[in-house]
């Protein structure tokens, strides 16, 4: 009977660190406060947040889709089109995100001024390959600039999500190289699907990748994550 309480405890903390983790994959490396991801009790924030995030993508897919599905434009078109709206609702998302929130969060900032001359250049050079390599660009980056900060003895991760993940000194450096390698390597996927695959199906791979990319990286390391989390210790364990 002594070893119930103390298994209901560790299955608490368990669920507890799950839902810390894949908080900080939809948080994508705290892009705003990491906390919104752990309090139900903003539900408004998180669809802020949401559709800050996720917003400029969804339309990119659709524009592109529904262009080629009615035949609105020649079909050679459709990803010219869909990279000016996408160019369009990423500004437009930047501007109601700080709205909302009252600040820019860089990586939405960084992301937006690197895809709106992108776009431009799309659509002015009449040439897909621009918008393409944007999401090369951004994604080394963030890994490079994650690397740097290391090899400066930086800890960014730990500086963006330390309030929402309590780890062990020990382990933000390897989260930070596992952050970092997993942006270089999808750059370099990246980079190999647009130039060896068709405009629908490398765009299907960037919808799907760029929203579960994150989450499956999170469950990956939730073994990593439960090893290095530093847990509460109850009040009453000494007595």
């Amino acid at each position: 009977m002594t070893d119930e309480p103390k298994l209901t405890d560790e299955i608490r903390e368990g669920d507890r660190i799950v839902d810390r983790a894949l908080g900080a994959a939809a948080e994508k490396l705290g892009e705003a406060n990491p906390e919104l991801a752990l309090e139900p009790g903003e539900p408004k924030q998180n669809y802020v947040k949401m559709a800050v995030d996720y917003g400029p993508l969804i339309a990119f897919g659709l524009t592109f889709f529904i262009c080629k599905i009615f035949k609105l434009v020649p079909a050679a078109d459709s990803l010219i089109w869909a990279s000016g709206v996408l160019g369009a609702a990423s500004a437009l998302a930047l501007i109601g995100g700080l709205l909302a929130e009252r600040r820019i969060a860089w990586i939405p900032l960084v992301s937006c001024l690197i895809t709106i001359p992108m776009t431009i250049l799309t659509v002015v050079f009449h040439d897909a390959t621009f918008v393409k390599i944007k999401m090369t660009i951004v994604d080394v980056l963030i890994g490079g600039i994650l690397l740097g900060a290391l090899a400066f003895k930086k800890q960014p991760l730990k500086l963006l999500l330390g309030e929402a993940l309590k780890l062990k000194d020990t382990a933000w450096p390897k989260l930070t190289v596992y952050y970092a390698l997993f942006y270089l390597a999808m750059a370099g996927v990246n980079e190999v699907i647009w130039r060896t695959q068709s405009d629908e199906f490398w765009l299907t791979w960037k919808l799907v990748s760029m929203i579960a990319g994150p989450i499956l990286l999170s469950i990956c390391l939730l073994p990593f994550l439960m090893k290095n989390m530093i847990t509460d210790q109850p009040a009453d364990k000494a007595q």
